[in-house]
């Protein structure tokens, strides 16, 4: 069998990868888009070749529960070891992102999210009122008490008291730790996300050019505080640049294990255009042109055809020998000129709660309005904006807006129950993301 890995580099910017990854080796998308703005429905169309609104995952149901296989789920009946490693929260098992894979792991730090074996320390640290000593004495207690596997789970609270709150970097050390030693098989899957490029842009003493700023707190062109513009595009910058040297540790790694290697971003992040920061709101090129490159044998070209992620789902499948029934063309042959659809569903409720919490709840509604967004062949790109729908590039079809709406039409859209409450432990993880 094919050995394949895919890897996502979280957040990371299409104009920052071709700045920073010269290095990486492979088949280069210079017109790849992402299906959505952010994690959990760009993730749903990696993992089921559909896009979000057909399957129900994004900011309104933030849980992997569709009917459609997953990409690991296929893989795994076929025979395939399906390794993961997650250092985002939102793909994990807690939302069922771990679907298939027979190894799942996460950093130290929020294990219990993916392992129900696992006692929540975080849990019973921020609920309990016995302080000092007696803390730790009682957490001991409960955990012991409790259902949990008690021996895996005083490891992992040990772990969690000497490593401290926040994912270091964002997770690459680790994944390099957790597979260093592996000894890959001839029928391996693994895939990886990785949160350098995220805020809130933490970097090593080496890298860092700047003071790290204070999280953008936007929703959108809404800024909950002050934004140095000059300082976060810097960070960020430092960010790419520490993710390009530490990936390069780790690609040379997998290289040895594995025939092929999917490099790619599911969304980028905004940077002061249209006013804009981070990724929670629109559908802006910033966030939905990415890259991805393919490292293999005989692929070293860079192609200019307009794909999207649910092309990459396609071409896993079709690197294994499994016949996919979803959407998609294999990225590996010659492709048609492709039409593909950007999506954005609503506000989550953390988004919503900050705009609520600061003052802006008039401006809830209109920010839960759904938009769209299409890549057509050549350089074309159309979005839709609370101001209208913008056009960049040159349109090979007499009305984009008009091919764009046929092609929604088409959509077999997913009607789902709102779902994107989180527990405590999760908004924990997100605020440290920046978030909530």
């Amino acid at each position: 069998m094919t050995n394949i890995a895919l890897v996502v580099l979280d957040t990371l910017r299409k104009d920052a990868f071709d700045e920073h990854f010269d290095w990486l080796p492979g088949r280069r998308f210079d017109r790849a888009f992402s299906t959505a703005n952010w994690t959990v429905p760009a993730h749903a169309s990696l993992f089921t070749g559909q896009y979000s609104s057909e399957v129900g995952i994004h900011a309104k149901n933030m849980y992997c529960n569709c009917a459609e296989p997953t990409l690991a789920e296929q893989l795994r009946d076929a025979g395939y070891s399906t390794r993961a490693f997650s250092a985002n929260t939102n793909i994990t098992g807690h939302f069922d992102f771990d679907r298939g894979f027979t190894d799942f792991r996460t950093p130290e730090q929020f294990e219990h999210l993916s392992n129900d074996d696992i006692f929540d320390f975080r849990e019973f640290s921020r609920t309990t009122g016995v302080t000092g000593k007696q803390k730790y004495l009682r957490a001991v207690y409960e955990c012991i008490k409790s259902d949990s596997s008690t021996i895996q789970s005083l490891m992992a609270g040990v772990k969690l008291l000497n490593a401290g709150e926040g994912v270091e970097y964002g997770g690459a050390l680790e994944a390099i730790d957790e597979f260093r030693d592996t000894d890959f098989g001839d029928n391996e899957f693994l895939f990886l996300n990785l949160m350098e490029a995220h805020e809130p842009y933490r970097v090593p003493d080496d890298y860092q050019t700047v003071e790290e700023p204070d999280m953008t707190n936007s929703v959108g062109d809404i800024a909950v505080g002050t934004i140095d513009g000059d300082q976060t595009t810097q960070a960020y910058d430092d960010c790419v640049r520490y993710l390009s040297d530490i990936y390069k540790h780790l690609f040379e790694m997998l290289r040895e294990g594995f025939d092929y290697i999917i490099t790619l971003s599911d969304h980028g992040e905004m940077l002061g255009e249209y006013d804009s920061w981070g990724h929670e709101y629109g559908l802006y090129p910033g966030l939905t042109h990415v890259p991805l490159c393919i490292t293999g044998d005989g692929l070293d070209d860079t192609r200019q055809e307009t794909v999207g992620l649910v092309d990459v789902h396609h071409t896993v499948l079709e690197l294994a020998g499994i016949e996919s029934g979803a959407r998609g063309s294999s990225l590996l042959n010659e492709l048609d000129e492709n039409v593909r659809l950007t999506e954005y569903h609503g506000l989550t409720s953390w988004s919503e709660r900050k705009l609520e919490q600061n003052g802006y709840e008039h401006e809830v509604q209109r920010y839960n309005e759904q938009l769209r967004g299409t890549a057509m062949p050549g350089d074309y790109y159309g979005f839709d904006t609370p101001r209208g729908f913008i056009e960049k590039g040159t349109a090979t079809a007499d009305d984009p807006r008009e091919e764009m709406d046929q092609c929604v039409a088409e959509l077999d859209i997913r009607t789902v129950d709102q779902n994107n409450e989180v527990p405590d432990e999760i908004k924990d993880q997100l605020k440290d993301l920046g978030y909530a």
